[in-house]
């Protein structure tokens, strides 16, 4: 329910130098973004259109202008400071007209990467407002994720995020918001942010997404360390892990990683943008998937990063000497997430590529 149709020289996958655009060979392998936030998404011109409707002042009027404000810089050297770029941007989706553009381009965008099924996520309470209560934010991102899959022909999961920095009260607003549009495209609960936060606060939330059968994804081991995948896992129920690079730090942990099949969403430009590693050598993406763990290939933020998901295939191959064999083994690791429906997968499973 809730989900709706609308290189190595060795690698068998041809990469073009160009960073403007992915070649056809990259596009045209079937993709999933199961780590893609709604906010972070969003396009530079749809930000300024919006914010003229909504009076919202902008640091520059024009795409170029606004570029450097809304994407990350070379000198970023953290989490918060990654998160500052959204702080430009929140207050031009505080209306439904707002959530409902950006969740219908962000099908069209993700179509025309290649991207056969998405599960996106953003704060309601980031865009609540009175008169515009978080209910009617997710109703609105709903309203554009069904009309663009039916339009672009791609298929969505929506998820819900509480913050760390933010009153259980809120989390637990985010989860009765989630469970109460479970049957319409809410396919699961998360929470995001700063991770020097702790989680264990918002337990109630997560209890209550339990209950009412919302599976759970928890952004953990990325700015912070080891112990809170742990905490996920054990205290949150959580199935899937947010970046989770950490997880090499903890053997037992990474064994119960592997052993419980607990999906571990990884982002290699966004890691490397919040220094969550230093060089992309030092990513454990590799190391993970030569080793069993169900990792999958995401683009968390990409207006934010300035990427697609093609071109983090494109580093992938680059950087990691990844085949076809290691693109399906992906792709098959990502159908085995999703929080989507058994004929949803068994269908995805059909586009499986190539080896």
């Amino acid at each position: 329910m809730g989900l709706f149709s609308g290189s190595s020289a060795s690698s068998g996958v041809r990469f073009s130098s160009s960073d403007s655009s992915a070649p056809l060979s990259v596009l045209a392998l079937p993709k999933i973004d199961l780590h893609l936030h709604l906010d972070g998404a969003l396009r530079p011109q749809t930000i300024l259109d919006l914010a003229e409707k909504a009076k919202v002042r902008l640091p520059a009027r024009s795409v170029r202008r606004l570029q450097k404000h809304i994407t990350v810089s070379s000198r970023c050297r953290s989490l918060a400071q990654f998160l500052r770029c959204f702080q430009v941007f929140l207050p031009v989706l505080k209306s439904a007209e707002a959530m409902e553009r950006a969740a219908y381009e962000l099908c069209e965008d993700q179509a025309r990467d290649g991207v056969v099924y998405f599960e996106t996520r953003f704060a309601p309470i980031l865009q609540a407002r009175p008169g515009f209560p978080l209910e009617a934010s997710v109703e609105a991102a709903l309203a554009g994720l069904r009309r663009g899959g039916r339009d672009f022909g791609v298929r969505w999961g929506l998820i819900l995020c509480a913050l760390r920095d933010h009153p259980p009260s809120t989390s637990m607003a985010t989860a009765r918001a989630a469970a109460h549009a479970r049957d319409q495209g809410v396919v699961g609960f998360d929470i995001a942010n700063d991770e020097r936060r702790a989680a264990a606060p918002h337990r109630g939330a997560f209890d209550y997404a339990r209950r009412h059968d919302l599976p759970v994804t928890v952004h953990a081991g990325e700015s912070g360390p080891a112990a809170n995948i742990r905490e996920a896992i054990t205290r949150l129920n959580a199935r899937r892990i947010g970046h989770g690079v950490r997880v090499v730090d903890d053997p037992e942990l990474l064994d119960q990683i592997i052993e419980k099949r607990v999906t571990l969403e990884m982002c290699l430009t966004s890691n490397l943008q919040t220094r969550s590693v230093r060089r992309i050598q030092d990513h454990p993406l590799p190391r993970l998937l030569a080793m069993g763990a169900a990792v999958t290939l995401n683009t968390d933020d990409p207006a934010i990063s300035r990427i697609t998901l093609s071109r983090e295939y494109k580093l992938a191959a680059k950087a990691f000497a990844l085949t076809g064999r290691h693109f399906a083994r992906l792709y098959e690791n990502a159908v085995d997430g999703a929080f989507a429906s058994a004929s949803i997968k068994r269908a995805l499973l059909l586009k499986r590529p190539a080896e």
